[in-house]
């Protein structure tokens, strides 16, 4: 069978809706932009092989691509679970997490199992750096305590105690990452900027505004925010 014959395909898949090849029907109209028919051929192929990573991982983008990215993260997860090693999926979970806006300690999670995937991934090795780095800055210091003899008890007038100062601890340094974080232009949203923003995810945000801007958005807002992103790299070079 030729592979890349979508009528021999999809021929072939009209005969036998219980092929392990439903993938390679799906991907096709996927590549074609036809995510009905992708859905269509995933559903029907998953209801024979509910574990297959492939027809799960080609789903999970369909649901990114319609916006879907709540099931989008719920299908990752379940990729993960049946391949432990798929990269792709790991990294899109990340991507996804993180327009989602979930918590830092999940975040963590994902990215460490990107890196343990690819002890080189760049992105990976820094987001962990940054968040973990901040970590041990918010740690309180031991303070060494040292034993000193008691002095004669001599009485004294009482006095009004003093309030103890509260120690808190400086606010964590922002990093920025030089690994662009690879999000498509489907997901390039100004919340999107906001959120990478926030991290310290300066080069990505920059990223996803040339997504925005070649998306036609407006001009002033990118603008805006470019010059507020640049302003913030400033400042973390000061610190």
């Amino acid at each position: 069978m030729d592979f890349k014959n979508q009528i021999e395909l999809e021929l072939y898949f009209a005969d036998h809706f219980d092929t392990i090849l439903f993938p390679v029907l799906a991907d096709l109209y996927f590549r074609q932009d036809d995510l009905r028919r992708a859905r269509k051929v995933c559903e029907i192929g998953l209801k024979h092989h509910e574990n297959d990573s492939a027809g799960l991982f080609l789903l999970a983008q369909i649901e990114k691509q319609e916006g879907n990215l709540k099931e989008a993260e719920k299908l990752l997860e379940r990729v993960l679970l049946v391949t432990r090693d798929h990269l792709s999926a790991a990294e899109a979970l990340c991507e996804i997490q993180t327009v989602l806006g979930r918590a830092t300690n999940r975040l963590l999670k994902s990215w460490k199992r990107v890196l343990d995937l690819n002890p080189k991934h760049e992105t990976a090795q820094s987001f962990i750096k940054k968040i973990e780095g901040d970590s041990e800055k918010q740690k309180p210091k031991a303070v060494t305590k040292t034993r000193v003899k008691p002095k004669p008890t001599v009485e004294k007038e009482a006095s009004v105690p003093k309030k103890p100062k509260n120690n808190v601890p400086p606010p964590p340094a922002i990093n920025d990452l030089s690994e662009p974080l690879k999000v498509s232009s489907r997901l390039a949203t100004f919340t999107l900027v906001s959120v990478l923003k926030n991290q310290g995810l300066f080069s990505q945000a920059l990223d996803v505004l040339e997504a925005l801007e070649e998306k036609g958005e407006s001009q002033e807002a990118i603008s805006l925010e470019r010059d507020t992103i640049q302003t913030l790299i400033e400042r973390s070079k000061k610190d």
